[in-house]
């Protein structure tokens, strides 16, 4: 059996899940969740759930830290438990929703699951590669979309799994969504009406740890309103966002906030109806904004778009925004037939 614990979006979290198609369990703790799944391979790309491994019982924990220098624990009553039965040398106490390096690094958490079960944490979000994509870049424009990597990143597990796939940001901006996905080993290529950004970040990430030279990265310019020529591609899934729009605050009115609707519905049609006619096949996943505390239309106009061209629509109800925020972001999802 296997556990993860769920981010600060949780049906965000759990529409990830889906990718190794689990078979859940009962659970007692809040955030956590335990399955079962025949596809433990994908485990370690599950980087929206905060950690996840697998779940044993106390008696196991003996054999599993028998070499262990040092464990992280949520209850000091239970590192000193252990010390006592299990004889591990030293335990640091860590909060459940945050990493501890040194434990990380050196050592093993363990998460208390009650009734006897416990949690050996196998993977955890990869914070400074989210990071180094997100700030470690010389070209960045406010004129373009600020897609976070992590985002980036639920994205393509959205869409996933299909053979042999290349990512495709149609709006590629600065390159974030490329470079996530080739280092998760996906093949990706990237257009935007405008490139410079991304060609100029481009030589940075090749010295990166984090790039992997086995896949490629590429870039063309493009106008999504215009005929799109890629014909030497199979198996392609659409990851993208374009700009937010306007700025929106919590004062404007629902005039101004008509009004960024209609900035930006035109651009999502046209670039659905350019998908359709060039990779009519693909999975699209992309967000759109949301305004927080306003009347949404935009989902609905968009998806009578989609649903003309003979795809099918799923969205994810919960918002993806930081608490500051009056634009979030609505995850959907398009797909053929």
């Amino acid at each position: 059996m296997y556990f993860a614990i769920l981010g600060k979006h949780p049906q965000i979290s759990l529409a990830e899940l889906q990718l190794v198609s689990p078979e859940f369990y009962p659970s007692t703790k809040k955030w956590i969740v335990l399955f079962e799944t025949k596809k433990p391979e994908f485990l370690a790309q599950l980087w929206w759930c905060i950690k996840s491994g697998i779940v044993v019982a106390e008696k196991d924990l003996q054999t599993i830290l028998q070499d262990v220098k040092i464990i992280g624990i949520q209850e000091e009553a239970i590192g000193k438990h252990f010390k006592r039965t299990i004889g591990i040398r030293r335990f640091k106490t860590v909060k459940i929703n945050h990493t501890d390096k040194e434990i990380k690094n050196k050592g093993k958490e363990i998460i208390n699951l009650d009734n006897g079960k416990y949690g050996v944490v196998e993977q955890y979000q990869d914070i400074p590669l989210y990071e180094t994509i997100d700030f470690d870049k010389p070209g960045r424009s406010m004129q373009m979309g600020m897609m976070p990597a992590k985002l980036a990143h639920i994205l393509i597990n959205l869409g996933l799994p299909t053979t042999n796939t290349t990512i495709y940001d149609p709006f590629c901006g600065s390159g974030t969504t490329c470079f996530l996905a080739n280092n998760l080993w996906y093949n990706t290529i990237g257009s935007d009406i405008n490139i410079s950004y991304a060609e100029k970040n481009l030589p940075r990430r090749e010295q990166s740890p984090f790039y992997n030279k086995e896949y490629t990265v590429n870039f063309f310019k493009q106008d999504i309103t215009q005929p799109l020529h890629i014909t030497d591609e199979k198996n392609i899934l659409i990851v993208t966002e374009w700009r937010l729009g306007p700025i929106i605050t919590k004062q404007s009115t629902s005039q101004e906030v008509n009004k960024a609707h209609n900035q930006v519905l035109p651009i999502y049609q046209k670039f659905i109806d350019t998908i359709h006619k060039t990779l009519p096949d693909s999975t699209i996943v992309f967000t759109i904004p949301y305004y927080i505390g306003q009347k949404n239309t935009l989902e609905g106009d968009i998806q009578k778009q989609g649903e003309k061209l003979w795809y099918t629509w799923t969205s994810i109800s919960e918002i993806y925004a930081r608490e500051d925020q009056q634009v979030g972001r609505k995850i959907c999802i398009m797909k053929k037939g």
